[in-house]
């Protein structure tokens, strides 16, 4: 009998449950629905060796309750919903799907940029409401616009290249990438307050962490000019929503398109729903069928890398200190 896997959802991507069925693994799902002391209480039970995580909290208590876990596989890219410092002292490597969902994400970046400019969604409401406003309607256009991007991670670079592709001017804020590593024909900047004051359209493509937590608020957003758009399709965390919901009523910036929120689900009384100026979506730029599929297959390769000793991309690695306790292949 295979390894003992949980999956903390209510299902996987066929081609990654096929890789599971070919190695005889016992799968347990806990949806997204599952409360957290279920949860801890389920790992305590079954004793699973490896986690594949999704949305739920995979806590410091759930790592506790699982004493033969060697690895947690993030079904993802960011894994802010993992304890992830617990799980380096107990020596339990996590990993993440780098780059399988890029593509995906920076898509609907640029779909959210194109869908502000060119008002597709109140035209798509005036017109099912029976009115044809097409006399005195003047969008705008990507083309010659000035893109800042902050974090030029995979998903900003994907960006990047679509962008270019609108013949956009592109700017990026990452101070952890040097000068050497920046694709050919975008400008590499080292003050955000700076950039911000120049774009057109900002676009956020980076970790929640503790650097970046709050890190675009009011200061930035009265950097930005009237006309400019905000896009962020990252982590909610990343933006002060107070901040931006008083730059989008002082009409101190045109518009934003969010795909991510501080609380998810959005309760129904956030007011950036209802904001006519604001595009949003339900935390699925990286939900499309293509992107599942890799983000699937590459949580399980990366679980099957540790059970088995064999090799794995090491940017999936999100904690590399946990290897140095010896565990996942070296138990």
């Amino acid at each position: 009998m295979g390894a003992s896997f949980l999956i903390t959802d209510h299902t996987i991507a066929p081609p990654a449950r096929a890789l599971l069925e070919q190695r005889q693994a016992r799968v347990t799902f806990a949806p997204a629905t599952t409360k957290h002391d279920e949860l801890v209480a389920l790992c305590a039970r079954e004793r699973f060796e490896a986690v594949i995580s999704r949305t739920i909290r995979f806590s410091a208590e759930a790592i506790a309750a699982s004493p033969q876990l060697r690895v947690i596989s993030k079904h993802g890219v960011g894994v802010d919903n993992i304890d992830v410092d617990t799980a380096t002292k107990r020596g339990i490597p996590v990993l993440n799907a780098m780059a399988a969902n890029a593509q995906s994400v920076a898509e609907h970046a640029i779909l959210l940029m194109l869908a502000l400019k060119r008002k597709v969604v109140a035209l798509d409401r005036s017109m099912r409401e029976g009115r044809w406003e097409r006399p005195g309607h003047i969008a705008g256009e990507l083309m010659g616009k000035h893109l800042g991007i902050v974090g030029l991670g995979n998903v900003g670079r994907a960006v990047n290249a679509i962008a270019q592709g609108f013949g956009m001017t592109v700017s990026a804020y990452d101070p952890y990438v040097p000068t050497a590593a920046v694709p050919a024909g975008v400008r590499l900047v080292k003050d955000l307050d700076a950039m911000l004051a120049e774009v057109d359209i900002v676009t956020l493509h980076c970790p929640l962490t503790m650097e970046t937590r709050g890190m675009i608020g009011t200061r930035q957003f009265a950097r930005l000019k009237p006309t400019a758009l905000f896009i962020n399709t990252a982590r909610g965390p990343v933006m002060d929503e107070a901040a931006l919901m008083a730059a989008l009523k002082g009409n101190r910036i045109a518009g934003a398109g969010l795909d991510v929120f501080t609380d998810e689900p959005t309760p129904l009384d956030n007011p950036l729903r209802d904001m006519p100026n604001v595009i949003s979506t339900p935390h699925i730029a990286g939900s499309t069928r293509e992107a599942m599929d890799r983000v699937a297959i590459r949580a399980v390769e990366n679980a099957y890398a540790i059970l088995d000793g064999t090799t794995y991309d090491p940017i999936c690695l999100v904690n590399p200190a946990a290897l140095k306790k010896g565990a996942g292949a070296s138990r």
